[in-house]
């Protein structure tokens, strides 16, 4: 065959690497799906909550799961990627903002640890915008300068999950680093303006508010408003709940059952917006 015909021959496909996660502080896996859907694997996650362990094994099978970052780092295996929305009770507004100096957000520097063991390519946090104005600044400051001293370089901005296709208004700051290489300038742009970005039905007719339960009790709403959510023209299925309470004498409200999904579910990174930071870094493999 000569050269011309060789050069006429089709390539084959460039086979792309299907890049591994793992996922700290996991919770029900809201990270995890995300970047899954985008292409990645997870390959273990961590979690402390029993009841979230158990909904992470149904939904991530493939996936070593482990209880406690600060005891796991023996049994993790390297990936590519490291995720984690690490707690945000100690910086957030609604408590008593200890800062990292509190026993829960303080837990960062524990996955940290992890991280700079492991020596992922890229890191993933998530966290409340609480944190920008942590101890006047300073915390925010700290995580920066900690992660920049493991070798890791990177951007931060926050997210508005209402432009992403979830009905509900939920801002949070993601920190994305690349150990010695800064990450995708993607991740600073926007591919459309504000108005253009998808929205529900129900978001173009009205902004979302606050749902009162009767009968407030141990399961009741907390004023971060984490246990709430919303289910697209599910109202009919709440007056035929409310209605089944009072015919049964059953208390009006959330159940502890019901009240600890809500939990985990408003506690969760919304996955269409990690699968939009997952889309920006998969491109980088």
């Amino acid at each position: 065959m000569d050269a011309q015909s060789q050069s006429n021959q089709p390539k084959p496909a460039r086979q792309l690497k299907q890049p591994t996660i793992g996922s700290l502080f996991a919770g029900i896996g809201g990270f995890d799906l995300g970047f899954e859907q985008a292409g990645f694997t997870i390959k273990w996650q961590v979690e402390v909550n029993d009841t979230c362990r158990t909904v992470l094994a149904d939904h991530f099978p493939h996936a070593q799961q482990f209880t406690d970052v600060q005891t796991c780092l023996p049994d993790l295996s390297p990936v590519d990627v490291i995720v984690g929305g690490f707690p945000c009770q100690d910086v957030s507004i609604a408590g008593k903002r200890r800062g990292l100096a509190g026993k829960r957000t303080g837990l960062f520097f524990d996955a940290l640890h992890i991280v700079d063991s492991l020596k992922p390519r890229w890191v993933v946090l998530e966290n409340v915008t609480g944190l920008l104005n942590s101890n006047a600044g300073k915390d925010f400051q700290t995580v920066i300068q900690s992660l920049a001293q493991c070798g890791y370089l990177g951007a931060w901005r926050v997210l508005n999950a209402v432009y992403f296709g979830v009905p509900t208004k939920r801002r949070r700051v993601f920190i994305l680093a690349g150990l010695g290489e800064l990450p995708p300038a993607e991740f600073m742009a926007d591919t459309a303006p504000i108005g253009l970005l998808a929205q529900t039905r129900d978001q173009e007719r009205q902004e979302p508010h606050t749902t009162l339960l009767v009968g407030i009790g141990a399961s009741g709403i907390d004023r971060a408003g984490s246990d709430l959510i919303v289910v697209r023209n599910g109202r009919s299925a709440m007056v035929e709940r409310a209605r089944a309470a009072t015919n049964d004498g059953l208390c009006l409200g959330l159940d502890e059952t019901n009240a600890a999904q809500a939990r985990a579910a408003g506690n969760a990174v919304c996955p269409p917006v990690a699968r939009w930071i997952a889309e920006k870094l998969i491109q980088t493999f």
